[in-house]
């Protein structure tokens, strides 16, 4: 990662600024007591992307939240921080956590990314993923489908 940047674990004491990057980035964001569950799963990893502030603070700016399942990773939650999008703040932290796993018998990343969002789409194509399905009506609140994205190693 750049530098005034740091990858750490997602801890309770962390969440607060987590639901507000996932309210400002989702129509139906997940609660706080979702994000305090998915810490408790085992098979749960989930990381904070914190960036150095002027005053020598660190301030979340991003998160990634996904699961283990054997040989697969499945993401389920990335989001940045409206004010810190389109600077490749993303690609950097995503790209960051998936060589983490890269070491750890992982063969193969999955995610659902809704069909409307292109920049997210265009992320994972840079990083190597491939739409190999769609799920329709994946999504209640607006009935659009999700493109199933993989990348293999």
């Amino acid at each position: 990662m750049m530098d005034g940047w740091r990858v750490e674990a997602m801890t309770e004491e962390s969440i607060d600024p987590v639901v507000a990057i996932e309210t400002a980035s989702f129509l139906n964001p997940w609660s706080k007591l979702c994000f305090l569950e998915e810490l408790s799963f085992k098979d749960s990893h989930n990381f904070i992307l914190k960036l150095e502030n002027s005053i020598q603070a660190y301030q979340i700016v991003a998160y990634l939240c996904c699961r283990v399942l054997v040989d697969e990773l499945h993401i389920l939650k990335l989001a940045v921080h409206p004010e810190h999008r389109r600077k490749g703040i993303a690609t950097g932290f995503l790209s960051h956590c998936l060589n983490t796993f890269g070491t750890q018998q992982i063969k193969t990343v999955i995610l659902d990314v809704r069909s409307s969002n292109s920049a997210a789409i265009g992320l994972y194509q840079k990083l190597d993923f491939q739409i190999i399905g769609q799920r329709p009506n994946y999504y209640f609140d607006t009935g659009e489908s999700a493109f199933l994205m993989r990348k293999i190693y």
